[in-house]
């Protein structure tokens, strides 16, 4: 998979082409504080990103605050309440948690996309 984002120190930022001042902007992903760059090319959007990375990284330093991560190994899933179900008194049958469903079924999705992005790199 190609990756159209920027990533710096666990961070992670978006590339967005300006049609009315042809500059290429962005903002670091994933975290409440909005924290913009911009630049006339990639190159430089890149440099502008992990400026403003590092310059936010200071800033928290600075004033004895945590920076937020963007991702905290947690969130919440949304499905039919039926399947809810099924899936707890599955697991609950195998002697396992939902948490512990999810997580292998994350793994074996991204290994599917692993293998399918081998397979389409070998047939290229």
């Amino acid at each position: 998979m190609k990756s159209t984002l920027l990533s710096h120190k666990g961070y992670h930022g978006s590339i967005e082409p300006s049609v009315t001042d042809g500059m290429l902007k962005g903002h670091i992903l994933f975290i409440e504080t909005p924290i913009h760059y911009n630049a006339p090319t990639i190159p430089e959007l890149h440099q502008a990103f992990v400026q403003a990375v590092d310059q936010y990284l200071a800033h928290c330093a600075q004033n004895g605050q945590l920076p937020q991560r963007p991702f905290k190994g947690q969130f919440n899933v949304r499905i039919a309440p039926r399947l809810h179900q099924s899936a707890v008194l599955r697991a609950e049958a195998e002697g396992t948690s939902l948490n512990n469903v999810v997580v292998r079924a994350l793994q074996t999705y991204l290994q599917g996309e692993a293998s399918a992005n081998f397979g389409a790199a070998a047939t290229a």
